[in-house]
């Protein structure tokens, strides 16, 4: 959506931002505002013209495709406030701000079914996205960071919104990375794109991998990078947490061995 198109005929995004009542707003809020505009636009071109559903609608598609929900909320409020600059009361959505609701959990043994069901299906591509992301825990919006030059050195470092974060990529997860490049005849640039070569689309992949889980009998609400990230960070914690129980016990038993050949003892 460029700034001259329209959600409704005449209240152009180039107009929403420029109006008078709109110049207080700083510029994060006014980028933040004209990407969710685009994102709703992009929305209707498939759901159809705006009704007195429609933000809600949307609203639920955004959860199923594993937005946070101060991420919808955001989403939501500059809706809002371009149909009321519309004059389209009428189309705005009255919510208030969702919680951050338990998203659900997904196991590592419903993870190798995934895994085993991508194989099964031929899902190559497929396969590798749920691996990449429950292994390093990237976030999606690094994807276009993965790329060939990263897999062979076997990580690296990519910048996301929350800054820097380091990737690893397990010796025997690299080499399948290798060979599908290999596969596909990609040799340098992003692993993870189109067969046109353009970037992974969110909503498509998240599609994808609700498709996934239906046919290895998993909650399709599970079928999102957000659940595969969540499930690497709560494994690593559990490494974490056992590695710490080890230690206080060697530790504990450092200490008993000393107070045998060192502690006080009356009468000694």
């Amino acid at each position: 959506m460029d700034r001259d198109a329209a959600i409704l005929p005449g209240y152009t995004l180039q107009g929403f931002l420029a109006a008078p009542e709109h110049a207080g707003w700083s510029a994060d809020t006014r980028d933040a505002y004209a990407r969710a505009v685009r994102e709703l636009y992009a929305y209707l071109q498939s759901a159809g013209p705006p009704g007195q559903d429609t933000l809600a609608a949307w609203q639920q598609h955004l959860q199923q495709q594993g937005y946070r929900p101060r991420s919808i909320n955001m989403r939501i409020s500059a809706a809002n406030n371009y149909f009321r600059w519309c004059g389209r009361y009428d189309l705005t959505m009255h919510h208030g701000p969702l919680g951050e609701a338990e998203p659900p959990r997904l196991t590592r043994a419903e993870y190798l079914r995934l895994l085993c069901t991508a194989r099964r299906k031929g899902e190559h591509r497929l396969y590798l996205l749920v691996k990449l992301f429950a292994t390093t825990g990237l976030p999606l919006q690094c994807l276009p960071q993965v790329t060939v030059a990263l897999v062979k050195a076997g990580g690296g470092t990519v910048r996301g919104r929350s800054g820097p974060q380091p990737v690893t990529l397990a010796p025997a997860f690299r080499q399948e990375l290798l060979d599908y490049c290999r596969a596909q005849f990609i040799a340098e640039g992003p692993v993870f794109v189109t067969s046109r070569g353009r970037a992974i689309n969110r909503s498509n992949l998240c599609r994808s991998m609700q498709e996934l889980c239906s046919d290895a009998g998993i909650d399709e609400a599970k079928g999102n990078p957000r659940t595969l990230r969540s499930l690497y960070q709560a494994t690593q914690a559990d490494i974490q947490a056992r590695m710490d129980q080890l230690m206080r016990q060697a530790y504990d038993q450092l200490l008993q061995a000393e107070q045998t050949t060192a502690g006080w003892q009356e009468g000694a």
